[in-house]
């Protein structure tokens, strides 16, 4: 769950950012061919990290389809939209080049559809490689590694040559710092295939360079967009942005009010009242939201990230992870809350720890009486006498078990059992005490005992509970009756099977001197 949570943060979050360049870009000026290859550009980096997101959290079984079929066109697109971008912008001095698009684009497309039409795709993608090294195979790495850095560096080139040729100075300082932003974009993605291929570095956290390269290059080229009037003002795709974000998007006071919330939002709460809306969030640690913001006047939770329940509909719950920011200098203080439903993801968890927790039950338990087991039983002793606590072990054996089961058959017999064993339950009086089942019809009680006490006439007390009882079912009537050992820790033994082999001999002892008690009745 942690290593999911991560990518989410540092790789699909800050994705969108990319769908709001795109979204800004045609809504300022959609006639303007710039405007849209630009946002094409954005999209296909959009397309790219998103793809090799759910390759790497979400459907990783689907790695090879979601690599061949969605990462690689989406990479080749963006670094073909670069090359149009160059070029349109080169206005004058590059449209002669113009004519040249169509190859831009084919070239790349023509052997990545050849790559997939004749080759195994097996062989194109390695699932099998886990070690580091890229999955791809090395003719088709190379090509594509050609077609990405040759069209980044022809990109370079060509802001170049119009920086050279350009006799008017705001452009040639627009084209200086475009080609600045080129050159980082091209050296960060020759350094980190270097790297990955070097074996310096793993595909994951390439992953994560890459990301951060095209971000940093993305934002760069969004402040040039921005300093020289390209863009337009964009305060109105915000409000664009927040409306059709997949994510719930809550605006509140510092109280911790809802002021404000997107449609994703408003359908989670369709049936509760604006007002009762933050108290419908339950934080982990039993809070709610409201109450958590209001209680922090000093510290406020800016950045926070946060797991947390809230009530849908009034019947079932959904599991969220949050972060919540804090936005000063408008009229009001506001924090922001983005939210994103992980339900099916914690259900899966929770069913992972209560599996976890049903088996080691059963690998510690016995199955007929749910008491310990031998195994558990000698494991808790080791671990009272590593800790040289004082205890006494009981040995009990039931009498003429075996004639129990010859006269009424096995499942009487398991339910005299199961009987004993609930009486058994009754004597662990402390929180030491310990009853395990290591034997058909044997029992073990370990009975922590304070210093200076009496443990034998303790454990002939315990005991006596057990006198005058008799288990029935339907007609018949059986009285409980057993013999004991007892052995003390570390008076009789120092070791498991010391005490266990002493008490044992304490136990056949006591059955040899009382073996014609009388065992069975049945109700005529």
């Amino acid at each position: 769950m942690n290593a999911l949570f991560m990518d989410f943060l540092t790789i699909q979050l800050p994705t969108y950012f990319f769908l709001y360049m795109a979204i800004t870009l045609l809504y300022r000026n959609r006639k303007s061919m710039i405007n849209r290859i630009a946002a094409l550009l954005m999209m296909a980096l959009l397309l790219y990290f998103l793809f090799e997101y759910l390759k790497t959290s979400l459907l990783p079984e689907y790695q090879m389809q979601l690599v061949l079929y969605g990462s690689s066109p989406a990479l080749l697109l963006f670094v073909s939209t670069l090359v149009h971008l160059s070029i349109l912008m080169g206005d004058q001095i590059t449209r002669p080049l113009r004519k040249w698009l169509p190859i831009v684009y084919a070239s790349p497309y023509t052997l990545w559809l050849y790559f997939l039409l004749f080759w195994d795709h097996q062989k194109l993608y390695n699932v099998h490689v886990t070690d580091g090294r890229s999955p791809l195979h090395p003719t088709y790495l190379l090509v594509s590694i050609a077609f990405i850095i040759g069209y980044i560096f022809l990109s370079v080139l060509l802001l170049a040559y119009s920086w050279l040729r350009s006799r008017e100075q705001r452009r040639k300082r627009i084209y200086r710092s475009l080609l600045l932003n080129d050159f980082q974009l091209f050296g960060t993605f020759a350094l980190i295939t270097v790297l990955l291929q070097s074996g310096v570095i793993i595909t994951r956290v390439s992953m994560i360079f890459y990301f951060i390269g095209y971000l940093v290059w993305a934002m760069r080229l969004r402040h040039l967009i921005g300093k020289y009037n390209i863009m337009p003002d964009y305060r109105k795709l915000f409000q664009i942005l927040f409306e059709s974000a997949p994510n719930a998007i809550l605006l509140l006071d510092l109280k911790g009010n809802v002021k404000e919330m997107n449609p994703r939002a408003q359908q989670w709460f369709s049936d509760i009242p604006m007002e009762q809306i933050s108290t419908q969030f339950e934080l982990e640690n039993g809070q709610h939201l409201q109450q958590m913001l209001s209680s922090q006047t000093d510290q406020r939770p800016n950045g926070q990230h946060l797991e947390m329940r809230i009530q849908n509909q009034g019947q079932t719950h959904l599991d969220m992870i949050g972060g919540i920011d804090l936005i000063t200098g408008a009229n009001e203080d506001l924090f922001v809350l983005h939210l994103t439903d992980v339900t099916s993801l914690k259900e899966t968890e929770r069913r992972l720890i209560q599996s976890e927790q049903n088996y080691k039950h059963s690998a510690q338990h016995d199955v007929l009486t749910g008491l310990y087991n031998r195994a558990a039983v000698e494991e808790q002793l080791q671990l009272k006498m590593d800790h040289q606590e004082r205890f006494a072990l009981v040995m009990v054996d039931l009498n003429h078990f075996k004639p129990i089961n010859d006269t009424y058959g096995h499942v009487v017999g398991d339910q005299y059992l199961q009987y004993v064993a609930q009486l058994l339950r009754t004597l662990a009086q402390k929180p030491g005490d310990l009853i395990g089942r290591i034997g058909g019809d044997e029992f073990v009680l370990l009975l922590a005992y304070p210093e200076h006490v009496d443990i034998s006439q303790m454990v002939h007390t315990r005991l006596s509970l057990l006198d005058n009882k008799i288990f029935s079912q339907d007609d018949i009537e059986i009285p409980v009756s057993f013999a004991a050992g007892l052995s003390i820790y570390p008076q009789d033994a120092a070791d498991i099977i010391g005490l266990l082999r002493y008490a044992d001999q304490q136990m056949y002892n006591r059955k040899r001197q009382n073996r014609f008690d009388p065992i069975l009745q049945v109700n005529e």
